[in-house]
């Protein structure tokens, strides 16, 4: 026990300190897959080669459920890619393009990882996929999870496993989205040391996330901006294989799927410097490392963007049409280029632009202060649709909403506004008018009732 205690104390004191990875590592120009072999097997990529290696420069730890993983075909092709499509069967060729990306996104390290919502319906083979992304990159004893509601729990499973499946998930709650999407850019968790009064421990975790659904795609505009979407079609009885089938001709597949995506890789890290970083959409690094690669993927340069952006404008319609705050200001915004004003006032103003179809609009903000949180956490996805959100911090607090134009320029403010507020004032003044008017009658019939009631008496 004295020498384990001071060949520690000389490590602490005088050894190189070095990062340590789960199954991907990286440096400066190159990435390592860890196999998880007792030799200590990787595949090594860099800008000019694929190739197998034992003892690699970086450093990896192992958990208890990680199991090892086969290498890949060196020799293999871009087109090998396209052998995805026995497996998985995509709604459309953008779905394909899309889940290649994702998965070209779990081996860089730099950046985040996109969530992947897998959605389909019963008998589109979801969770069949889920298992099969882990056994190509991350073979595991546990392929499939359940959702945790706390921080705690998932940042362990982050701790232990690379690739976090969820498996047929039919609701992802505020909390659960906001731990998503920590988990998915970066996350830190502290708690008390167990047997201690007060030392902590800090978990830090970044980890590719899988969800799939039959039908539940993320809705809340913070998660959906980070998520990738791939849609799977129905598989029919007749194309409907068993098991047994699946994964003997998987193994014959796998090592040339993980080859052709490992040379995608080496593109990316060859031509990474040299992709422009203008009209990124968010999850930039993840988008940049997927052009970089294109030169070593199946498909032509710019493919992959262009279906970003589409699938970009459909997830912002199904986040809209999910939200009765944003449906009830594009509702109120129709027929005007601008308005401007309180929470309250805005609030009233939308309850009686909604109230003939208030059942249309479920779980509406009732109070104000509600109301201008989820103006700004919908204030993106607004701006998309052509309305632009704005909050002073300053004296009134007012909130401002704009409809913009081509380029994204506001629309020109309206002349009318101060014209209704001249007619209202002119209004308010014939009616004080009338009013006093009316009360300088009823005085003067009064004193006339009064001194003829006076006369009446003597």
């Amino acid at each position: 026990m004295e020498i384990i205690d001071n060949c520690d104390n000389f490590a602490r004191l005088f050894g190189e300190v070095k990062p340590v990875f789960r199954r991907i590592g990286r440096t400066p120009d190159a990435i390592y897959i860890d196999l998880g072999t007792p030799g200590f097997d990787v595949i090594e990529i860099t800008g000019e080669s694929v190739r197998e290696i034992q003892n690699p420069p970086v450093k990896f730890i192992r958990s208890k459920i990680q199991l090892p993983i086969e290498g890949a075909k060196i020799d293999a092709q871009s087109e090998d890619l396209n052998l995805l499509k026995k497996y998985v069967k995509f709604k459309a060729e953008n779905d394909f393009i899309l889940f290649v990306a994702w998965l070209m996104s779990c081996l860089n390290t730099d950046g985040g990882y996109p969530p992947l919502f897998l959605v389909g319906e019963q008998g589109s083979a979801k969770s069949t996929v889920s298992t099969l992304i882990k056994n190509l990159l991350d073979e595991s004893t546990v392929p499939l999870r359940n959702l945790s509601t706390g921080m705690r729990n998932l940042m362990i499973a982050a701790s232990n496993d690379f690739i976090l499946c969820y498996d047929n998930l039919s609701k992802i709650t505020d909390k659960q989205s906001d731990n998503l999407c920590k988990l998915a850019t970066g996350a830190g968790f502290t708690t008390r040391k167990l047997y201690t009064t007060n030392e902590e421990i800090q978990l830090l975790c970044k980890n590719p996330i899988v969800i799939n659904s039959v039908a539940m795609s993320p809705t809340r505009q913070d998660l959906a901006d980070r998520s990738i979407i791939v849609e799977l079609a129905f598989i029919s009885p007749e194309e409907r294989k068993t098991s047994k089938e699946i994964w003997e001709s998987w193994k014959q597949d796998r090592p040339a799927i993980l080859g052709a995506l490992c040379k995608g890789v080496s593109a990316a890290l060859r031509n990474f410097d040299q992709v422009s970083t203008e009209n990124l959409p968010r999850m930039a690094d993840f988008a940049k490392w997927v052009i970089a690669g294109e030169d070593g993927l199946p498909w032509e340069n710019g493919t992959f963007l262009k279906t970003m952006q589409t699938m970009r404008t459909t997830l912002v319609e199904e986040s809209i049409d999910a939200d009765s705050t944003a449906l009830a200001v594009l509702k109120f915004m129709k027929d005007r280029n601008n308005w401007k004003g309180t929470a309250t006032s805005l609030l009233a103003d939308l309850v009686m632009c909604i109230e003939p179809d208030k059942q249309k609009y479920p779980q509406f903000p009732k109070l104000p202060n509600h109301l201008s949180r989820n103006l700004k956490r919908i204030s993106a996805f607004l701006r998309e649709k052509g309305i632009l959100f704005e909050k002073e911090h300053s004296g009134s607090r007012s909130i401002s909403l704009t409809k913009i134009i081509q380029n994204g320029e506001p629309a020109l403010k309206e002349e009318t506004p101060k014209r209704d507020l001249d007619d209202r004032v002119e209004t308010v003044q014939k009616v004080m008018s009338a009013r006093q008017e009316s009360k300088d009658l009823a005085d003067d019939s009064g004193k006339e009732k009064a001194s003829t009631a006076t006369a009446a008496s003597f």
